[in-house]
């Protein structure tokens, strides 16, 4: 090897050792570089799994409070129920008290059932499953009666509950009133409960002819609410602090409730608050009007004079059975009683019945698949659910099994003597 052929290996590998550490260089470079990144991601991400763990502890303690609120809350109506009931077993209590202490009872369950009525509201909007009927109303009227019920609950605290109304209010509106009803009833419900002695709830109701916008503003001077709360007041299982459920009561659901229904009827929550001084909860929807109501005012329902035929009771718990013997015998209903599935299908292949009244949950065999039965050899019978299963999908499966319409319990007696009208 020559001189010449030396210098150029030698020329060779300095530049391959030069290439070879450029490229380590940059190597390096991009290592670091990925280093960085990866750092950065775990820090990233580790914050979000902060937060995230922060926000699972603070939901899953306010899911706790809701819990024992909720206990609370069922617990005292069934609590006067019970109480009430043992009091008037005992022979010595005052009969003159009698009136008082079931007015009590029956204010207690109807409070319960809000309550049930509230959570099953919480599981349909969660699922999607929530729907809005329009109808023709007399909406003033609605209103008016339903503010005329807390004048009681207002008077007994000395608070002034007033309603006006505009000038120019239509007399029928396309409106969901079920819904607006409710909405305006837990405003008003709240007002009242938040506001002291000698106060002052206003209601306001407004309808823009040239917006098609129905306004309903419940005002009131009662203690109003800390801004740091305001937000936290509209969720699911929160109230203002755990002193406002101590001092006040209520489930933390009803807000929240309104607000989904101000949102499906493409509406808009109207919420004003300073501590010390009240607050205002209203709503805006957009609503046309009407030029006649559909249904003339709720009228109850007198039964027949006479019922041509028999009636068959399908239900395993007894006193639900008392409570149908009990109604039935008011009307001079005849019927049968069977309890369960299948003896329904035995009785109806038997006996002669206009009408099934059909209990869902039973032993052996269930509503449901008792009527599909029934269905493959007589098509021509009725038979109506009786059932405490009154979600939407499950009001579905009855009618899809067969059976021609359903009832709810607690037992509405106008809808059953309607439910009887019909088909005896």
């Amino acid at each position: 090897m020559n001189d010449e052929q030396f210098k150029r290996i030698l020329f060779r590998e300095r530049n391959s050792r030069k290439e070879s550490e450029e490229l380590l260089e940059v190597k390096s470079l991009e290592l670091w570089e990925l280093n960085q990144s990866l750092e950065l991601k775990v820090k990233e991400r580790t914050e979000e799994l902060e937060k995230t763990l922060v926000d699972l502890k603070a939901s899953s303690q306010a899911k706790s409070d809701f819990l024992s609120n909720m206990s609370h809350e069922i617990r005292t109506p069934i609590n006067a129920i019970l109480g009430f009931l043992e009091v008037m077993s005992n022979s010595i209590y005052e009969k003159e008290h009698f009136d008082r202490y079931l007015a009590i009872m029956s204010s207690s369950g109807k409070n319960l059932l809000q309550i049930i009525n509230d959570i099953l509201d919480i599981s349909k909007i969660q699922s999607g499953k929530f729907t809005i009927s329009i109808i023709s109303v007399d909406m003033k009227t609605k209103l008016e009666h339903l503010i005329s019920l807390f004048g009681n609950n207002a008077a007994e605290e000395n608070i002034t509950l007033e309603v006006k109304f505009s000038d120019d209010f239509p007399s029928f509106l396309l409106v969901d009133d079920t819904r607006v009803l409710q909405i305006v009833s837990n405003f008003i419900s709240n007002a009242i409960k938040f506001t002291e002695q000698n106060g002052k709830v206003n209601v306001k109701v407004d309808y823009s002819i040239d917006t098609n916008n129905l306004l309903i503003e419940v005002v009131d001077n009662g203690i109003g609410i800390e801004e740091s709360a305001q937000e936290s007041i509209f969720k699911a299982f929160e109230q203002e602090d755990s002193g406002t459920t101590r001092n006040y009561g209520g489930t933390g659901l009803g807000l929240f409730i309104s607000v989904a229904l101000i949102s499906l009827m493409n509406g808009k929550i109207i919420f004003r608050s300073k501590k010390g001084e009240g607050s205002c909860f209203g709503f805006n929807i957009p609503v046309r009007t009407s030029h006649e109501a559909e249904n003339q005012g709720e009228q109850s329902i007198k039964p027949k004079e006479e019922y041509q035929k028999r009636m068959l009771i399908v239900e395993d718990n007894k006193t639900n059975i008392m409570l149908l013997e009990i109604i039935l015998e008011d009307i001079n209903v005849e019927y049968d009683v069977v309890f369960n599935g299948v003896e329904a299908i035995n009785a109806v292949i038997e006996g002669d019945y206009g009408l099934v009244l059909m209990d869902n949950q039973m032993p052996i065999m269930g509503g449901t698949e008792a009527t599909k039965n029934i269905r493959e050899f007589n098509k021509e019978i009725a038979i109506v659910a009786l059932s405490a299963n009154v979600m939407q999908d499950e009001q579905a499966e009855f009618i899809q099994s067969g059976m021609n319409s359903t009832l709810a319990k607690p037992i509405d007696v106008d809808k059953l003597i309607q439910v009887l009208n019909e088909y005896l």
